[in-house]
């Protein structure tokens, strides 16, 4: 299955959730204004969650949990105080928020490259558990293409490790460093962003619909952000961002780098 197909499928269900949640309410009398906004927002986390994953989801959660703090100000300041049903129902709710946004976002942002392992396992790095260097060319080759036939705009970004991060370390404790560059890379972009792993150790991230001027936002705040993780220097984490229209000479100069021995089948 693949992640779109996922995706609509959590919508769907999360729909009928919602729904079926709402119509047993409203037999009891209705679950009043508040609650029916509270979920409606929940339903608004999770969709955000399933196509932006977890940084998407977080700012959605903090999103409706600050509305229903809002909409709910009056019960939690009423003169006689707040009875612990309506206590438990409000913390309910803000875990769910939280659960859902974050949780939840992570889980689907590592959910699409199971995915792609289970669907076809020659596209999936071993060691980073994101796409593979083989699948990188595929999918930036595909990008070119609907860029010169319909000038659909993206973004390429490419991301260095220096050497010596790894110089020293262990085949295991290399592998667990090369992992935590790609989850933290990973869930640092949205999810219709694609990232691979050459075979040379370097990062690629495929930013569809991205002018170039928005991936270099994306590539600095992801390189600032890898070095931090790793507690490294400037220069041990190095990322370039190429333009589909800007920076096709240097596009094509990656491709014809990495181009696979074999055609893909996927």
């Amino acid at each position: 299955m693949k992640y779109s197909r996922f995706e609509q499928l959590i919508v769907a269900a999360g729909s009928l959730a919602i729904l079926g949640s709402l119509a047993l309410s409203l037999t009891g009398g209705g679950p009043g204004y508040e609650e029916t906004i509270a979920q409606l927002m929940l339903f608004v986390t999770l969709v955000t969650a399933v196509h932006y994953g977890r940084k998407g989801g977080m700012v959605a959660a903090i999103a409706a949990s600050t509305i229903y703090v809002l909409l709910r100000i009056p019960l939690l300041s009423s003169a006689d105080g707040v009875s612990s049903t309506a206590l438990v129902m409000v913390v309910s709710r803000l875990a769910a928020y939280g659960i859902v946004g974050v949780i939840g976002g992570e889980l689907f942002g590592r959910i699409k490259y199971v995915f792609a392992r289970f669907e076809n396992a020659g596209t999936v790095d071993d060691w980073s558990r994101v796409y593979n260097q083989r699948y990188a060319f595929h999918a930036i080759e595909q990008a070119q293409a609907r860029f010169t036939r319909y000038g659909e705009p993206f973004s390429l970004l490419l991301l260095t490790l220096s050497p010596s991060l790894t110089l020293e370390l262990r085949p295991s404790r290399q592998r667990t460093l090369v992992r935590g560059v790609a989850n933290y890379v990973r869930g640092d972009v949205r999810m219709v962003d694609e990232v691979s792993r050459l075979g040379d150790g370097r990062f690629t991230v495929l930013l569809p619909h991205t002018p170039r001027e928005g991936g270099v936002v994306v590539c600095n705040r992801v390189a600032s952000g890898v070095r931090q993780a790793l507690g490294s220097r400037e220069e041990s984490v190095s990322a370039v961002c190429y333009g589909a229209a800007e920076d096709n000479v240097a596009i094509v100069a990656l491709l014809a780098d990495i181009a696979p021995t074999e055609p893909a089948d996927f």
